[in-house]
């Protein structure tokens, strides 16, 4: 019977033998089905599988990171050692069985066992991440639009679980990829300085001196472009006039006041007398009187850069007032002797009148006898129905609640206002100055342009979708100071 049994099995046994590598069959090495002949050979393909490169993504950047940077071994020798116990003593028999059942031999699998140098590694992904990780960018503009574009996403990368994942890329047979764990950091709510350096592109388009100045009422937050440059007054200091008027007469106003008001802001003839009537009406029947009143009110105020020294279309030329502003000799603005100021008073001078109608701000408490909320809310109740939709106004959608009050002269043009936005009120203020003559057809886009640029980044803010840059026609043209 065992000559028999050696008969018949002894052929398939030696079949067996035969066909065997130097690991049994169905054993595989850290997942991989790795052979050879010899045990070197098995060595030396296992380390192929496993010493190898990985490739390593951060976001869209492909980064090779090769097993040497961090010393990344594998005991080959101990893992093929162990795969050989398989085959002998009870598992080469149950084998041997199988192969002659036909059926799939017992294998397993053989962990992989490597070492590492952490400390290698910890570096390595932090020079690829001091590399590549950044700050979220904020938006930046996009002028011909007068649009704002939201920023890039920042990405920070989490150390501890990269590392798995690198670890885990070199241990895959397969899949040799390993991916940074970035933690996405959303650009945050833009703040003010994105949108002055949007204004200051737009300015750099204008052949001309100007300056510009913005607030926010609720946080008073700045945007200052050259806003000390001092300007010819024109008729946009008729603001300290209106608001002493108020100062000096108690709701209702007398009717004659209100109607030099009105005509004041509203018409487009008469303005500088009626100015002059209210100053007449401040100097008690003396108008240079009324004259001095208001340039005391601008300097006790702290807006030390805005005066008056003659009632408007005076022949008088008086002596040129310094001011910290016109002292300066950056720019060259052809200044009237008769009224200055910049851009800065004129804005401070605004918002304070707009908090002055909520019952709050800095003329309520140094004229708590003499203001009102009563008596702001009518002066800017007043300069909305300033009749120029053009300049300031003319970037802003129709029926927004602004009220404003421009100046012209021949060589310079300015516009105040204050605008009740998307997220609060503002106030905003532009001078511009060309040599000789400023020409509308710069000047009335220009401020459209910027007021448009305030805007849209409100509604950009407040995720609102912006609206697309004015539309200047025939129709926009310059009217009587």
């Amino acid at each position: 019977m065992l000559a028999g049994i050696a008969l018949l099995i002894g052929p398939q046994y030696i079949q067996y033998v035969k066909g065997r590598d130097a690991i049994p069959a169905g054993v595989t090495l850290g997942g991989a089905n790795v052979g050879g002949d010899s045990t070197e050979e098995v060595v030396a393909n296992l380390r192929s599988v496993f010493e190898r490169p990985i490739l390593v993504f951060h976001g869209e950047n492909h980064l090779v990171l090769p097993p040497e940077e961090i010393d990344f071994r594998v005991d080959a020798e101990g893992m093929v050692q162990e795969a050989q116990t398989r085959a002998k003593g009870w598992y080469a028999i149950w084998d041997f069985l199988f192969y002659l059942m036909n059926k799939p031999p017992v294998g397993g699998d053989i962990p992989l066992r490597y070492s590492y140098d952490r400390e290698k590694l910890a570096q390595w992904i932090e020079t690829q991440s001091q590399m590549y990780d950044h700050e979220p960018l904020p938006p930046t503009v996009n002028l011909e639009k007068l649009a704002f574009v939201k920023g890039r996403p920042g990405v920070r990368t989490e150390a501890g679980e990269t590392a798995i994942s690198i670890i885990k890329g070199f241990t895959d047979p397969y899949n040799r990829e390993a991916h940074f764990k970035l933690i996405t950091e959303e650009p945050g709510k833009p703040d003010f300085s994105a949108l002055k350096t949007a204004m200051a592109q737009r300015f750099e388009k204008f052949p001309g001196v100007y300056a510009a100045y913005f607030q926010f009422l609720p946080t008073g937050e700045e945007i200052d472009i050259d806003a000390d440059t001092a300007f010819s007054g024109m008729s946009t200091v008729k603001l300290g006039i209106l608001l002493l008027t108020y100062m000096d007469n108690e709701l209702p106003l007398p009717d004659n006041i209100s109607k030099w008001i009105s005509v004041t802001i509203t018409s487009p003839t008469a303005s500088n007398a009626a100015a002059n009537a209210l100053m007449f009406h401040l100097g008690d029947g003396d108008v240079m009187k009324g004259v001095r009143r208001v340039s005391q009110f601008y300097e006790e105020f702290g807006l030390k850069n805005t005066f008056i020294s003659t009632p408007y279309n005076s022949d008088a030329i008086p002596l040129m007032k310094r001011t910290p502003a016109n002292a300066n000799p950056q720019y060259k603005t052809n200044l009237d002797p008769a009224m200055q100021t910049t851009p800065r008073d004129m804005g401070v001078l605004l918002a304070e009148i707009g908090r002055c109608a909520e019952g709050k701000g800095a003329l309520i408490a140094a004229y708590p006898d003499k203001l009102s909320p009563e008596k702001c809310q009518a002066l800017i109740g007043w300069l909305e129905q300033n009749p120029l939709g053009y300049l300031i106004k003319y970037g802003v959608p129709e029926g927004t609640k602004i009220g404003h009050k421009h100046g012209y002269a021949p060589d310079t043009q300015g516009d105040i206002a204050i605008i009740y936005g998307p997220e609060g009120p503002y106030a905003l203020t532009i001078y511009v100055y060309q040599y000789g003559w400023v020409l509308w057809d710069m000047s009335n886009p220009l401020m459209a342009d910027e007021s448009r640029l305030v805007w849209n980044f409100f509604l950009f803010r407040t995720g609102q979708e912006q609206l697309p840059p004015p539309v200047y026609d025939e129709k926009a043209k310059t009217a009587t100071p």
